[in-house]
């Protein structure tokens, strides 16, 4: 290679300078062009541009934005600063698979990913997830699978992609790629991204639309699939407490896909309750497992409808809508129809299956997994109607009995948690058992029990509990979502 060899792009950045960058985003008379914030991030990367002249470009952007464009082109750039996925291999097969994922913006007991992934991909479609681990209040999907025995998260790009297409045995009897794999992103997916968090961690520019948007969406870029669904949430359990906050960043985020080149859509939901039934990694697990094999028998499957019906309900909604991107469905209904089918026929627990296989999990714990050492019952004061469980408040006692971590350092426990044995919506007497806690740490369980105790709300009439699911966005529109869809399967 020649490296004495000046190239087009050389030609159009010779002339920038970090000082100059900083001072165009802070004037904001004109947007950054592409090559202008390629640029930056290079360099910044090289060490040309240093941490605090990246600072104080990170607040240039808090206080005047970013255009679509810039937002977009910002991503891509944190993209390219490291691996991107290499989907080469792909062409040995005979038809390439459509390619689709899903991210969450997090919640309290959002377990989702652990049901979603193997039900689309049990329809043929690839399903490269790549997600990450609880911090604070809610939980992470990548602790969740390291509860199971051997399960192992830290994979290359390139063996990333081998893992996909695995071969298994399809239903016609011939061989098909497993086609799902949940890992955690190596070192060197997006370090741009990893070095500007640290900064922004600590100088209060995380609250940046434009900011938070290309963080979350470089990585899942970085997987380079054909289609995203977004799950962005609102309420006392998420980042954003409003409705209208998550719909601008669902919007952000559905332009930056989509000027990225990838089809993406997003669903509005509320997190101000626990998802499903329990929270704590473990437990979490084990109620997926639940879902996926409820087709085992009818008194399962009644069974976590009542527990779960949450739960179910959003990953239908996003599992179904995934289908139709993906070309496996029509309509939203019918994407939703076909996923409540595999869930109840056993096939997405036998892709969820072959998922724990391959990547080195052990699924013969599932009957006799230890349980946390110590444990406490949380019974009623009163009597009446539940009308909400605080998502917020149950996702800092997680992190208090030990399933969450206040800081990246910390390990979790995998066994401690909260099981909650009633729902929003049902009516207790005084003296019913509410929730079980469970935990490595007895000198906390006394606390817990209170603070669990407080998180319920009650009313005396039965009050009608409010939408799960608010809104479907495209790129085009912003829908009210109708709940007869769900109702109706």
């Amino acid at each position: 290679m020649d490296t004495n060899k000046v190239t087009e792009a050389d030609c159009h950045t010779a002339h920038l300078t970090p000082q100059l960058i900083i001072s165009k985003k802070r004037q904001n008379d004109e947007p950054h062009t592409a090559a202008e914030i390629s640029w930056f991030i290079q360099q910044f990367m090289k060490g040309n541009v240093k941490d605090y002249q990246m600072t104080a470009w990170l607040m240039a952007i808090c206080l005047n934005g970013m255009t679509n464009q810039e937002t977009a082109a910002l991503t891509e750039a944190m993209v390219q600063s490291g691996e991107v996925m290499d989907w080469s291999l792909c062409e040995s097969l005979p038809a390439i698979p459509h390619k689709v994922d899903k991210h969450s913006t997090g919640g309290v007991g959002d377990k989702v990913s652990l049901i979603l992934a193997p039900l689309v991909a049990s329809f043929g479609l690839l399903v490269p997830m790549m997600a990450g681990r609880g911090l604070g209040h809610t939980g992470g999907t990548i602790d969740k699978l390291e509860a199971i025995p051997g399960y192992r998260t830290q994979y290359s790009a390139k063996d990333f992609a081998e893992l996909l297409l695995t071969e298994t045995n399809g239903e016609s009897g011939g061989k098909e790629p497993v086609g799902v794999a949940i890992v955690s992103p190596s070192q060197d997916i997006c370090p741009a991204d990893k070095r500007m968090y640290a900064l922004r961690d600590v100088t209060g520019t995380v609250r940046s639309l434009a900011l938070q948007t290309s963080s979350i969406m470089s990585k899942k870029i970085a997987e380079r699939p054909d289609s995203l669904v977004l799950d962005v949430k609102f309420g006392k359990g998420s980042f954003n407490s409003s409705i209208e906050e998550s719909i601008e960043l669902a919007k952000s985020m559905i332009q930056t896909g989509e000027l990225c080149g990838i089809r993406t859509t997003a669903f509005i939901t509320r997190m101000d309750n626990v998802l499903g039934y329990t929270v704590g990694n473990w437990l979490e697990v084990r109620e997926c497992i639940e879902i996926m094999r409820m087709g085992e028998s009818a008194s399962l499957t009644t069974l976590c409808w009542q527990r779960s019906e949450d739960l179910i309900e959003v990953t239908l909604a996003l599992a179904g809508q995934m289908l139709v991107q993906g070309g496996k469905a029509t309509t939203l209904k019918q994407g939703i129809t076909m996923c409540k089918e595999h869930l109840l026929n056993g096939k997405a627990w036998k892709r969820f299956k072959e998922m724990v296989r391959i990547q080195g999990g052990d699924l013969t714990c599932v009957e006799n997994y230890p349980d946390a050492k110590y444990s406490a019952r949380v019974y009623s004061t009163q009597s009446g109607w539940i009308t909400s469980i605080d998502s917020m408040e149950i996702g800092l006692i997680g992190v208090l009995l030990g399933a969450g971590r206040q800081t990246v350092e910390e390990s979790v426990d995998f066994c401690s948690g909260v099981e909650f044995h009633v729902r929003p919506g049902m009516h207790v007497h005084h003296g019913d058992h509410l929730a079980t806690i469970h935990t490595e740490r007895s000198a906390i369980l006394e606390n817990a029990v209170r603070r669990v105790r407080s998180a319920f709300t009650f009313s005396t009439e039965r009050e009608k509990l409010p939408l799960l699911v608010t809104h479907f966005l495209t790129k085009e529109s912003i829908e009210h979502f109708d709940d007869n869809v769900l109702r109706q399967i």
